[in-house]
This record gives structure tokens, sequence and C-alpha cells, in this order.
């Protein structure tokens, strides 16, 4: 059968026609596909929030979240359960298995919905119907701002919903939401003292509402053939004639508007706000669809926006807060600056050592494996996102092994005065196979993260696919297109030498027969290095996500349990405009009170709702600024707001970890959890090193609890749901009682009493309690036993349905990794005696990064059975096979003194490149090893000679290899996201590939008894 080379040289028209449509094709496709942030996956987390107004954190806990969490568990699949149960408020957060597939979600989700709809007959009177939230994990990137100089937030929210509706249809957009919008309602404030003196029941004027805010039911009349539709049956038509609503008092009628200012308001307490800049706004989130390319989208959104700001009035401005369409275009440029570097330096070094023909045929087999990919890619669906880029970039350094190998090959048969053709096809047979295999082996090394059945094998599945498609692509034309373009363009020297006989290769020969002929020592020498870098690996930092580059600062702020949302947004008003005016670097502050923007990025950490947390997103210049504020920042809030607990964070590249060390104590009693975690935090207190230390139960409340008397009550009509009808009234949320329509909108009708009554806690223990068909009322204090105000829990956390409160820190120095933290502080924590019945586990980054490592090594033994198993084929020789395996090991000199002289982190990436590196360092000793075996059953040479000839004929394809390899990763060393991946490969590379020149000649010595030409004739 004809190799894939011969066909070449029998069909050139149709390869050069081929590299036409390659080149062309990959251009295109480059444009045309999508082009995202970070790979598309998805979150596998779900939040149930049920509201259950007036009941206590305990109540919500047992009525409520154990009713919700005992129908999750009933489902398969779920790996977690939260639950944080608040006074009213229920929030039960599923995180399923991360194995799952995302095509297995929305029939997980429906799945969900039935067993919360099936526990919903289970939960009290009182509470509402849960809402199941599963599109957590979506992610808006284009993010706006609109703010309205001189606009009431009422017309800045309508002007809001004007633009969120012409941005829905917009192409290439996904979804629209907004943030920072307020929930409008319509206030009936009462005159608690007015109505008492007039006898005033509020369920009177309950029901008087109710009755007239309906459309009441009408019908048609049939006349003759035609039925007429009835109408008039109106509800109210505008808040004027909601105060004209007739009251009955007995015989006589009042207006509503005689004893209760009516007026439009917002639902209160505020989820949520939103300020920009310190100027009132409203965010608007809007994701890409599906597979489109969010460049596209960023010019359609900009097309549109220019369409309608000339319908907007003058004051309403649309400012980018974050466009994922900026990073991804920066992300791609410097793809194409790194694909150029690579390429110029491929050239460069092939120039010096090959020459320059040889350097460009190369370089051209580097951009039409390249180009190749992209039109696979784009045929696949596969966009252009970090991990897609990650791989094109690993791929780099090893997309030209094959044709410096045949390159190289051709040449010195050239230089021995073979001729071209012949020597050309003759060196692609003969290494035809062990590339083949070798590159089958350096896409095998990635398999692990492949089928990883966790997230981050759904996030680096396209990782996997891209080097597979690259990697294969790079030996298809190393075997054509190469091949006929080295017959094309090498020379044919004019005198016939051997390429070997110079120096250098003398010396090399001199110092390798050395080795040989010692080899026990250099063995010795070989085995200390490993046990060197395998001690020096254990001082290397180890962490599993790294930092992103971004030119933004988050910062979250929270003050003490219990205060409210306005006391929030005006301490961060005044941290804003300090900052705008302490900071030249800050371009832009968007401040988002109660609760986190909408994602606009994947590795966002979402904060649910709380009345007590602010976050500022901080804009910069670039990203050196944005990490350079960061120490100045922390001393401006530690001196200004002491009050507060901030926190200054960037972004990692994966799930987010709001604190990279957490100890999760688990039992029954809250008193006794508290005291365990105040023993946690003084831990942490005694080491320097942690900041930002903190539990999430946080402080307890001031709590006003009156204790209804049934006899009491009984007496005089009252009933506990009366009490808390009255009690309800008198908060600032007040009693939600019907509802107004008012256009497409519906408002809640909200009963209240006027502010005076709040003043102190004896007015509110003076306030009237109603009965249902009461004319006259009680004061409140004359139904109830006692009325306690004491300190209480705000919130009662719970894990996998056992109450769990966890002490969380982070490290002072932002760049220590959690790993370290963790180290300074994990044994004093585990000797904290736990009483019967509790217990203690690690979260932050340790669990997270315990699972992703797991998942990876899961399929470890098969990608290692499956390499072993292509070894073996290709030499059909265990001793042979056993020695290539052995060589595996030496990269991890290289790796842990690469990473511990440059302080790197051992996490993600360079466990990527640590797979990438094992599978160029087997290609580097197969190719060698293969070569030995040639010298031997071909051309019949002696042992000795066979390794000399060998390790000398491929000491030039492995250097250069190696060589382009570690100086094409140069650029990513000072790249926060590449760095310890390209550091990883760049020393692993380095020491593995001299141990290689010189351990495999070692080993196969060792193992085949091979003797140098002195020893045997001695």
């Amino acid at each position: 059968m004809k190799s894939l080379t011969e066909y070449a040289f029998k069909n050139k028209v149709v390869v050069y026609f081929i590299l036409l449509l390659v080149l062309l094709g990959g251009i295109s496709s480059y444009f045309k596909m999508g082009k995202l942030e970070d790979a598309v996956f998805t979150i596998k987390t779900a939040l149930v929030v049920t509201s259950y107004p007036g009941a206590t954190p305990h109540e919500v806990e047992q009525e409520v979240s154990e009713v919700i969490e005992r129908a999750v568990q009933e489902m398969s699949n779920v790996k977690e359960v939260f639950s944080s149960s608040w006074a009213g408020l229920s929030i039960v957060e599923i995180n399923l298995e991360e194995s799952m597939r995302s095509d297995e979600m929305p029939q997980t989700w429906d799945i969900l919905r039935k067993k919360i709809n099936d526990a919903y007959s289970e939960l009290p009177a009182g509470a509402y119907p849960p809402q199941v939230i599963d599109d957590f994990g979506d992610v808006y990137g284009m993010f706006y701002a609109i703010t309205g100089d001189g606009f009431t937030n009422e017309e800045l929210n309508d002007y809001a919903e004007y633009i969120k509706r012409n941005m829905q249809t917009v192409s290439l957009v996904g979804k629209v939401t907004l943030f920072g919008s307020q929930n409008e309602c319509v206030d009936i404030v009462i005159n608690d003292a007015k109505i008492s003196e007039l006898g005033v029941n509020p369920g009177v004027i309950i029901q008087a509402l109710n009755n007239q805010a309906g459309i009441a039911p009408s019908g048609n009349l049939e006349l003759g053939e035609n039925n007429i539709r009835v109408t008039g049956n109106l509800a109210y038509q505008n808040i004027d004639e909601i105060g004209k609503t007739l009251i009955q008092i007995g015989d006589e009628q009042i207006y509503l508007s005689d004893i209760a200012e009516i007026k439009k308001s917002y639902l209160q307490p505020e989820r949520n706000r939103m300020l920009f800049n310190n100027n009132e706004a409203i965010g608007l989130g809007i994701s890409t669809a599906t597979g489109g390319n969010v460049l596209d989208l960023s010019e359609n959104l900009k097309q549109r926006l220019e369409e309608l700001m000339p319908n907007l009035p003058v004051g309403i401005e649309i400012t980018p807060i974050y466009s994922e369409a900026k990073e991804v275009d920066n992300a791609n440029n410097q793809f194409v600056v790194n694909l150029i570097e690579s390429v110029v330096i491929v050239v460069v070094v092939l120039l010096l050592f090959m020459g320059l023909r040889s350097g460009l045929l190369i370089g051209s087999g580097l951009i039409f494996s390249i180009l190749g990919t992209i039109i696979i890619m784009n045929g696949m669906h596969i966009s252009m996102h970090r991990s897609s880029l990650a791989a094109i970039i690993i791929a780099m350094g090893m997309l030209v092994d094959n044709a410096i190998v045949v390159t190289d090959g051709a040449l010195v048969d050239i230089q021995r005065g073979l001729n071209r053709k012949k020597a050309i096809i003759s060196v692609s047979k003969l290494t035809a196979m062990p590339l083949l295999g070798a590159t089958l082996i350096a896409i095998l090394a990635f398999l692990p993260v492949f089928l990883a059945p966790n997230s981050a094998g759904e996030i680096n599945h396209d990782l996997f696919l891209v080097l597979a498609i690259s990697l294969s692509l790079s030996w298809v034309f190393a075997m054509t297109q190469t091949a006929i373009t080295n017959e094309q363009f090498l020379k044919t020297p004019k005198t016939i030498k051997d390429p070997y006989d110079n120096k250098f290769y003398r010396l090399f020969q001199g110092f390798l027969t050395s080795v040989i002929r010692y080899k026990w020592i250099s063995l010795g020498v070989m085995v200390a290095a490993l046990f060197f870098g395998v001690v020096l690996f254990g001082s290397v930092k180890k962490a599993f996500f790294a930092p992103l580059e971004k030119s933004y600062t988050l910062v979250d702020y929270w003050l003490p349990e219990g205060t409210t949302i306005n006391k929030v947004g005006s301490d961060l008003e005044q941290v804003v405009a300090d900052l705008k005016e302490e900071f030249p670097e800050i371009v832009n502050v968007t401040t988002s009170l109660g609760e986190t923007p909408p994602r606009y990025m994947l590795p966002v950490q979402v904060v649910k709702p709380h009345s007590s947390f602010g976050q500022l997103l901080i804009e910069t210049h670039d990203a050196d600024e944005a990490e350079a504020i960061k120490p100045r920042l922390r001393s401006y809030l530690s001196e200004h707001c002491p009050d507060a607990s901030a926190q200054i964070k960037g972004y990692i590249a994966g799930p987010p970890i709001p604190y990279k060390v957490e100890a999760r104590f688990i039992g029954p009693d809250p008193d006794v959890l508290r005291e365990l975690s105040e023993k946690a935090k003084a831990i942490m207190h005694e080491h320097p090193e942690c900041s930002d230390i903190k539990d999430d139960w946080r402080n307890q409340v001031l709590t006003w609890d009156p204790q209804f008397s049934e006899l009491k009550a009984n007496r005089v009509g009252i009933t506990r749901s009366d009490l808390g009808a009255a009690i309800q009234r008198l908060t600032s949320s007040g009693l939600v009682i019907g509802e107004y329509r008012e256009n497409e909108d519906k408002l809640p009708l909200v009963l209240k009493v006027d502010n005076q009554a709040q003043n102190s806690l004896e007015s509110i223990s003076n306030t009237g309690v109603w009965s249902r068909a009461g004319r006259t009322s009680v004061p409140l204090k004359e139904v109830v036993d006692k009325i306690d105000v004491s300190w209480q829990n705000s919130v009662i956390q719970k894990y996998n349905q056992e109450r769990a409160i966890t002490v969380q820190c982070n490290p002072v120095d932002p760049f220590m990794s959690g790993a370290t933290l963790l180290s300074y502080v994990k044994n004093d924590i585990e000797a904290v005696k736990l009483p019967a019945g509790y217990k203690m586990m690690w979260a932050g980054e340790y669990k997270p990064s315990q699972e992703a490592n797991e998942a990876t090594g899961t399929y470890f033994p098969l990608a290692m059975l499956l390499i072993v198993l292509i070894i073996v084929m290709l030499f059909n020789n265990i001793r042979q096979s056993i020695i290539v395996i052995l060589v595996i090991p030496l990269q991890l000199i290289g790796v842990a003194f690469g990473l511990f002289i440059t302080n790197s982190v051992f996490g993600f990436m360079a466990i990527v490149g640590f797979l990438g590196l094992m599978g160029m360092v087997l290609k580097n000793a197969i190719v060698l090893m293969d070569q030995i075996k040639i010298n031997l059953e071909k051309e019949g040479v002696i042992p000795f000679n066979a390794i000399i000839n060998a390790s000398i004929s491929r000491m030039r394809p492995v250097f250069l290899a190696a060589a382009t390899t570690m100086l094409g990763m140069l650029p990513l060393v000072t790249d926060p996201m590449f760095s310890s991946m390209a550091i990883t490969i760049i020393f692993g590379l380095l020491f593995a590939t001299l141990l290689t020149l010189i351990g495999v000649p070692l080993l196969y010595a060792i193992f085949f008894h091979v003797k140098t030409p002195k020893q045997l004739n001695a």
C-alpha cells in the first residue's frame, strides 16, 4: 500500500488545491465562527425561593425549608443542597452532580418543578408558592447602565422597559434583563388614631378596595342575530379614583381619602438598586444567542442604539459597563499576535539551525495546521473562546514537531547524496507510524481533561477537540504539504559530506559514551535529580484556578446584619465620591445594592438578595491599574469604613470562590455551632496571613417579639392572624391587600400605618388590633402576654439538611493560594474538639480543587493504558516500551524547578501544560527509540553504535522541536491566564529534553546490557 507522501507526490495539483482551500477557508471561517469570552457550559444550580411573611427564621426552617429540602432529596443526581432560612424567606440552593450533561438539564429542572409543586401542599397557610429559578447561570455579557439626569424613578423605569423591548428584537440577542428597576406600588397610608376614633375596621377598607379594584365579569347581549359585548365594569382608571372609594361606617359613608393618604411608591424593602457614578441607574443585561458571535452582536446592538437614541429624550444615556465583545476582541487580537510571534520564532530558530528555506517551509506548515483547525472548528460549531484559544496556543508548540522530523531527516539524506525525492519519501515512510503514534499519544495525554465528569470537563471539552484536530492535521500536513514543498525548495548540496562530522557532535558523542560507560553512576545522578524534583514539587504553591487579567476591581461591602439598604447606599455614595476624587485611575464605578448585578461573565460570584450588602464594580484604564489600586482601596476602606467588612477582589479562571479557606461545622444546636465558629475565627485571627474573617450566620439582630396570648385575645375576638395583620401594617413593607391595574402593569395595593406610629416601641405596643368583624380596636399590648426584645439569629444555614455554620477567610496577600493559607490554619482548626454529633469539613478553594483534581484523575489510568498500548504496538518490545515510559517522570524535575523559582502556582492551567508536556516528551523519546530500532534492524550496526548514531541523528530535530516550543511559549509567561502553563512547558521541556537525549540511551544500555567498544575489547 502506498504511503500518504507517495500519494501527495503523484497528486500535487490536488494537494496544492486543498492547501488553497485551507488558506481561504481558514481566513473566512475565522471571521464567521462564534466568538465568546468563555466556553459555554451549564451551571448546574437552581434556587427555590419561598416567601412566608411573618415567620421567624426558625419557623421558616422547620415549616418551609425542610419541606423543600425533603422534596429535592427525592431527586436523583443531587450533589448537595444548601438552605438559608431568613425571617419570612426561604432560599434553597440545589447543586446537581457535575457529571450530568447539559442536554439533561431541562428535563431535570422540570422534575424539580414537579417535586416542588407537589410539596406546596405541605407548606403552611400563608406561605407563597415556591419560585424555581433555573437560569442561575445565564451570562449577560453585554451590560449597560441606563441613566436619566432629571428624570424620576418612574420615568427612568418606563424608558428602561422601552429600551429592553427594542433590544429583544436585535439579531443574535439571547435574553434581555433589567437590574435595579423598582417595583411600583400604591401605598394606602392610614392614620391609626383616626380610624380607631371613627371605628373604621381595616378589614372594611380591604373589602371595599377589593370590590372596586377587580374587573367584574360582564358578558354578551344577544340582539337578533348579533352578540354585543357588554363593557363598563372597569376597575380604577387612576389613583384619584382609589381615594374616592366609599367606606361604609354603620349608616354613614366616607371617602377613603378622608382617612388615608393614597400615593404611588415602591415596594419596601427594596430588593436591589443600582447607581452608575453615583447617579440612579438601571442595569441592562443582554446575552448572546447560542452559537452566536458576540462581536457581531456588539455591532448589531451599536446599530440599534444609534437608531434608538433620537427617540429618547435628552438626558437619557446608555453607557457600557462591561463588554464581552471588547474582551473577546482583545483575546482574539492577542491570539493573532501570539500566532505571528510563534511563526516568527519558529522561522528564526529553524533559520539558525536548518537554513532559511527549511524554516519557512516548516513555518508554513504551522499556519496551514491552524487554518485547517479553524475550518473544522467552525464546521463543528466550536466557538473561539478561552478554552479553544488555550488549545491552539498549546498546540502551537507541537504543530511543527512532525514537520521538523520529516524535514531534518530529508535534509540529512540529501546532504549525504541521496536523491531528493527518494530521500523525502524514504524519511516519510520510516517516520510516518512513529510520528502518528507519538501524535496520538500527545492527544491522549489530554483525554482525562476531556472525560472528566465535572464542570472542568465540560469547560475543556473544546480544548481536547481542538488539540486533537490540530495535532492530527499537523501529521497529515507533515506527510503531504511539508513533503512536496521540501522536494521543490530544498537545495541539493554541491559537495557530499557527513552532516554530523563536526566538533559539536563529536563532543556530544564523547559525553554520551562516558554516560554509558559509567551507566550506574549516571543512573544514580538521574534518580537523585528526580528525587530532588519530587521534594521541590512539595514546596510549590498549588491552587486549581488562576487569576484573570481584567481592568475591573470588585469591592464587596457588608454592613452588620440588620442594616437597611438605604444605609448601605448612603455609605457607598460617599465612598464612590471620595474614590472618584482621589483615584485618577478610576474610569467608572457601578454600585449594586442589595445583591449583585446579572452575571455579566461566567466566573462572577452571585450574592443572593441581602439588605446589608453592596458591591462596587470599579473600572480602570487597564488591568495593571486595577491591580495597583487594590492596596490603596484596602487602606481607604479600613480607615473610612471601620464598621464595614469590605472584600476587595478580582476574577479567577474558574467557578467563583468568595473565600479561599472555609471550615464548615455541622451539627444540631445553633449555639454550639456559633461557639465552634468563634474558636475557628480566633485561630484565624492569630495568623497575620488571614483577612476577611467571618462566618455565614453573621451577627445576631435585635428582634421585637410579641408573645400572643390566646386567652386574652379570645375575650376580645382577636385571632393570631389579626395580630399579624396589625403588625404587618406597621412595618415599612406594609400589608398587600390587592392590586391596581395601570395599562399593562399590575401595581400592588399596600396598606400601611403612618410613620409616626413607628417612632418608638411604646407607640407600636399601643397600635390598635382589629378583629375581622369588630367595630373597635384593642391595643396590641392587651392581646399579648409580653413583648420580648432580644438578640436572635437572623438566618439559619443548612447543608444537606443539617444545620451548618461556615467560617471563612482570605489571605492578606492576594497572590497567596488557598492551599498555602489553609496550611497555616488547618492543623489548629482540625484540633478543635467537636461534641458528639458534630463534624467539620473543608470547603472554600479546597473542596472544588479536590473534586476537580479527582475528576481529572478519574480517566487518567485509561489514558495511560491507551498510551502504553500505542507504545507497545510501535515497538513490539516490552523493554523498549518501558524505557520510553520511564522518561515521563523526568519532566517533573524541570516543572518543579520552574514553578518554584518563578513563585508560580500549580493550578489547572499548569496541569494542562503538564499533560501537554507529557505528550511532547514521549514524542521525543519515541522518535529516538525508533531510530535506535532502525539502526539495529536495518543497518545492522552493533548496539552501542546504534545508540550513539541514533542520539546524534535525532539530536537536532529533538532540540529544535523543544526550542521552538519553549520560545513559542515565552510571550505567554507574562499572561496571568497562561503563565503557569507556559512555565510548566518551558522548564519541563528544557530539563526533559536534555534528560531524554541522555536518559533514553542510558536506560537502553542498562536494559539491554550494552557495552562500549573499549568494554567489549577488554
